[in-house]
């Protein structure tokens, strides 16, 4: 197949998997096979009554009584499911989980032959499972109280809930996080299709990008800094106010509680020891304000007071709004005429130890934490579901046999899905896939270390995935034997320095893994970055990570594709980069500034003590970590990159192939320089690619082979090694 083709086609099979997964009919895959079942049961959340039979003309009321019917039905069957399984078929209404999830155990599983299928009723709205209470127009009232008159000023664009009202007494607080931990299981507000923020400045913009201030002249690196907004020393009220920054490197932020704003100074002073700042503070570090009630001035923003239960919501009058976004309100913006949804329940769906259950064609929302938990399962699946707008994740799942598929995740404020299963030390995979699903607009709260999907284990699939808009990572994670194809990851790492659209670290055990056949596409900072330099990966296989195949991607516009950071046993084959800067980059930090990875009793070596390495099955899956603490441990070796194409890329390595060859036992052979995959045989690819930067390098349309030599036109370079 041509280049031109395979680039065309490559891309085409990550649209497709993006437009089937929003534009297919969930009606067809949620028809009723009743009549396959041995027993089906009715939910109606509005006309339904747990008293009646659960039969579709006396349905039940709840989820939990349908599950209690299952039990009883398994009861009478001497502990048995009737041939063919049990249905659920729940009518399109609303059901909330305030105090306690809709909770399954091991008791109520089914089994291959007889599995438990909860459904949203065909024809119907999807069945709508919530963690939160509704706030309407009619619950909205003036704001008399002056003091707070005092701080938002002119009060006809603020109005106010009384959330004990609706019989919210808890509202969680702000928490500060550490690295990769988001800690977001507080009150939020949503609106059909929108998320509210708590009030903070500067403001997000129209457009939905983040502002920032930078922070000044640091007064104590654990305490205290100069602000340079003399907007700050107006406030009157700083006694809730947080900060939120990337403190020390543009790769990690959190959140700190400010305990003085010394007006003198111009300087905040903080609560270091419950809310540190991650690593410390540096001068020209981004943050913004938050959780101040004065700032309550933008559309989308709201606030909480802790103390008296009521919540601020700004709600300009409608010909305001209609000045300030006269063409069209960005998306990003909601007119609050609808009814929203204030958090009060951690999770919708809580499994553990289920077997053989199914959710079909459900949306799950409004949760403080993560929607749905499931743990130790096996056969489990989710099929045409809708999960988002949660404070913490759609989906966390670990066991064995799962599917997720055709899941439609985003607006989460910490990562989107998480998969693990397989057992490492003895290699059995997990067989868990992910495919089909759309995944986007998270990280609302924490912007780092949420990716769209974590993953771990061994032997799982994660195929035909939509991953994109996200801060840092859209991949993030590590274990053994695990495929990632067909997957298109676009627009991520935007905000961030030193980071992965596809992450993967410090491992030499974690290998087998396959990532192949996907697209990259704008893997960029765009935001500016002020604690180092604005360079992100596609794929980063960083700290010695060891042992993947990187085979026939695509990439398109990044600011490097494939990075080796100093691990060994790297396959790079029939890739296509496409503007970008660095095509690959392999280092040796192993034997530079990180050797105490991997000498002798390092972290590496501790690793294969720990799953017996030279043992079965360890020695005969992966015969070359038998004898790697002696076989040039520490060095990049036996990496091969070859038969790649590439064309408007800046450089097509960033180390010297000769050296990679004779030191690092490293192959560098037959890339080629060919801008041919520019004119793929389909229009629509033609357009992406002519869109993405052509600043990164230029390019002419004659194929040149690379011969492993110092000419600019092929992949070495003669730069020393790092």
């Amino acid at each position: 197949m041509g280049i031109s083709l395979r680039l065309a086609f490559v891309f085409f099979a990550a649209f497709y998997s993006v437009a089937g997964s929003k534009l297919g009919d969930h009606t067809t895959e949620r028809r009723s096979t009743g009549a396959s079942f041995g027993a089906t049961f009715f939910v109606d959340g509005q006309y339904g009554n747990d008293s009646n039979a659960g039969t579709l003309q006396a349905p039940f009321l709840t989820l939990n009584q349908a599950r209690n019917a299952i039990r009883t039905l398994k009861s009478s069957l001497g502990g048995s499911l009737p041939a063919g399984g049990v249905l659920v078929q729940v009518r399109g209404r609303d059901y909330a989980f305030l105090s306690a999830p809709f909770t399954l155990s091991q008791q109520d599983s089914g089994t291959a032959q007889s599995p438990i299928v909860y459904q949203s009723y065909p024809g119907d709205p999807s069945a709508h499972l919530l963690g939160g209470t509704y706030v309407t127009p009619n619950m909205y009232t003036p704001v008399t109280e002056q003091w707070v008159l005092n701080l938002i000023g002119n009060g006809t664009s603020v109005v106010q809930v009384d959330l004990k009202k609706l019989g919210i007494l808890s509202y969680g607080d702000l928490a500060t996080g550490g690295l990769g931990n988001c800690n977001n299981n507080k009150l939020e507000l949503f609106y059909p299709n929108r998320v509210m923020v708590l009030a903070r400045y500067p403001n997000i913009s129209p457009s939905g990008v983040w502002q920032f201030m930078l922070a000044g002249k640091v007064l104590d690196t654990q305490k205290s800094f100069v602000y340079n907004s003399s907007r700050i020393s107006q406030w009157k009220n700083t006694s809730t106010l947080w900060l939120h920054g990337f403190w020390s490197y543009d790769w990690a932020d959190n959140y700190i509680k400010v305990v003085l704003v010394n007006t003198t100074l111009s300087a905040f002073v903080i609560n270091n020891v419950t809310t540190p700042p991650l690593y410390g503070f540096l001068s020209s570090a981004r943050y913004y304000a938050l959780n101040i009630l004065e700032e309550l001035d933008a559309v989308n923003e709201y606030y909480v007071d802790r103390g008296s239960g009521i919540m601020y919501i700004y709600n300009p009058p409608q010909d305001k709004v209609g000045n300030l976004f006269p063409q069209q309100l960005p998306s990003h913006f909601v007119v609050i005429g609808d009814q929203g949804c204030v958090t009060v329940g951690s999770t919708v769906i809580s499994m553990v130890g289920v077997s053989y259950v199914s959710f079909v064609g459900f949306t799950m929302d409004c949760s403080r934490g993560t929607a749905v938990s499931a743990s130790s399962v096996v056969n489990v699946t989710f099929s045409n579901c809708t999960i988002v707008n949660n404070g913490g994740g759609s989906m966390s799942i670990s066991g064995y046999n799962n599917t997720l598929e055709r899941l439609e995740v985003s607006g989460n404020g910490c990562g989107g899905v998480s998969v693990s299963g397989g057992d490492q030390l003895s290699l059995t995979p997990g067989f868990n896939t992910l495919k089909d699903s759309s995944i986007h607009d998270w990280s609302r709260w924490k912007r780092t270390y949420q990716p769209g999907l974590t993953w771990s284990g061994v032997g799982n699939t994660f195929i035909n995935n939509t991953i994109y808009n996200g801060p840092h990572s859209g991949i993030l994670g590590k274990g053994n034997d695990c495929i990632f194809s067909g997957n298109f990851l676009h627009d991520l790492c935007f905000e961030v320095t030193d980071s992965g659209a596809f992450y993967s670290g410090r491992s030499w055990i974690s290998g087998g893994n396959i990532v192949a056949n996907n697209v990259f596409m704008n893997i960029v900072t765009t935001e500016k970055v002020y604690l180092g330099s604005p360079s992100v990966q596609a794929i980063y296989l960083d700290d010695q990570m060891s042992g993947y195949q990187v085979i026939s991607n695509t990439f398109i516009n990044c600011y490097a594709g494939t990075f080796i950071g100093g691990g060994r046993s790297n396959v790079v084959m029939g890739n296509v980069y496409v503007n970008c800067t660095t095509a690959v980059h392999m280092d040796n930090r192993g034997l530079t500034w990180q050797p105490t990875y991997c000498s002798t009793g390092g972290m590496f070596n501790q690793q294969l003590q720990s799953v017996n390495y030279t043992q079965p099955p360890w020695s005969l899956h992966y015969p070359q970590l038998v004898n790697i603490t002696t076989d040039h441990p520490c060095v990049p070796c036996y990496n091969l990159i070859s038969g790649n194409i590439y064309c408007g890329v800046k450089q097509f390595i960033d180390f010297n192939s000769t050296i990679a060859a004779v030191q690092w036992l490293t192959s560098v052979s037959n890339n080629t320089l060919d801008c041919s995959v520019l004119n793929p045989p389909t229009s629509n690819p033609t357009t992406i690619i002519s869109s993405s930067n052509p600043t990164t390098g230029s390019s002419t349309s004659n194929p040149t082979t690379d011969s492993s030599t110092s000419n600019p036109t092929t992949d070495s370079s003669t730069s020393n090694p790092t």
